[in-house]
C-alpha cells in the first residue's frame, strides 16, 4: 500500500490540530470535522463519522465517551471494524501514517484526516460557524438529558434500594420503581417537545459552517426521543453525566 502524501503542514495549523485532538472528545472532533467539509462529506457521511464515534467511546476503556485518542492497541481494533485487517506490523506502519502528531495514539480528527484524505492546512482554515439557533437547540437537548439522567438516576438508587432482601423498605422500593418505569415522565416530554421545537427553528439557517454541530444535535435528540424509563437505556453516544 503506497503512503498517503499529506501536504506539508504550517506550522500554526499543526498546533492547532494538536490541540484540538488533544482537548475536544470524539464527538466535537467529530463536529469540527464536519463543519469544515460539510460541503463535500456532510449529508453522505455523517451517519458513518456518528459511528466512529460511537466505536471510538466504546474502544477507549480509560475514559469511553469523553476520550479523545485511541492508543495502539485500541486503534488496531478500531482500524479493524473498519475493513483494515492488520498484521501488527502493518498496523504499526499504517499508524505512523495516521499520527500526524506523533504521540503514538490515534484521535478521531487524525482517522478522519487519513481515511478522507484532507489537507490538515485547509481543515484548520476552514471556519466553523457559531450559530445562535444551533446553540439554543444544545441547550435544550442538554435539558433533555438531564432530565433522562434524573430518572436513571432515581432508578439506580431504587433498584439498590430493592435489592437489599425482601423487608418492608425492600418491597417499597420495588412498588416505587415499577411506578417509575411505567409512568410518564411529563418533564421530559415537555422538555422533548421544546428540543425538538429549538431544533426546527435551527434547521431553517443556511449556515454551512455549522452544519456538523446541527445534525449531531439533531441525532443526538432522535436518540434521546427512543428512552423509555422501562426499559434499559443505552446511550448511543450520550454523556449523561
Amino acid at each position: 500500500m503506497a503512503e498517503q502524501k499529506q501536504p506539508e503542514i504550517k506550522n500554526e495549523h499543526l498546533k492547532l490540530f494538536s490541540e484540538i485532538g488533544a482537548k475536544y472528545d470524539y464527538k466535537h472532533q467529530a463536529i469540527f470535522f464536519l463543519n469544515a467539509f460539510w460541503a463535500e462529506y456532510g449529508e453522505k457521511e455523517a451517519e458513518t463519522v456518528w459511528g466512529y464515534v460511537q466505536t471510538a467511546g466504546e474502544l477507549d476503556k480509560k475514559k469511553g465517551s469523553a476520550g479523545n485518542a485511541l492508543d495502539e492497541f485500541e486503534a488496531h481494533r478500531f482500524l479493524e471494524k473498519y475493513g483494515k485487517p492488520l498484521t501488527v506490523v502493518a498496523m504499526r506502519k499504517e499508524l505512523k501514517q495516521i499520527d500526524i502528531d506523533t504521540d503514538h495514539k490515534m484521535s478521531l480528527l487524525e482517522f478522519v484526516v487519513y481515511h478522507y484524505k484532507l489537507n490538515v492546512n485547509t481543515l484548520m482554515t476552514r471556519p466553523q460557524g457559531v450559530n445562535e439557533a444551533c446553540e439554543k437547540a444544545e441547550q435544550a437537548l442538554e435539558e433533555v438529558l438531564a432530565e433522562i439522567a434524573k430518572i436513571e438516576k432515581k432508578k439506580a438508587k431504587l433498584a439498590k434500594k430493592a435489592g437489599k432482601g425482601d423487608g418492608v423498605k425492600a418491597k417499597a422500593a420495588q412498588n416505587e420503581l415499577e411506578q417509575l418505569k411505567s409512568a410518564d415522565p411529563i418533564p421530559l416530554t415537555k422538555a422533548l417537545v421544546s428540543a425538538k421545537a429549538a431544533l426546527r427553528k435551527a434547521q431553517k439557517s443556511t449556515d454551512l459552517n455549522a452544519m456538523g454541530k446541527l445534525w449531531f444535535v439533531e441525532r443526538e435528540l432522535e436518540e434521546a426521543a427512543k428512552y423509555k424509563p422501562k426499559a434499559n437505556w443505552k446511550r448511543q453516544g450520550i454523556d449523561l453525566e
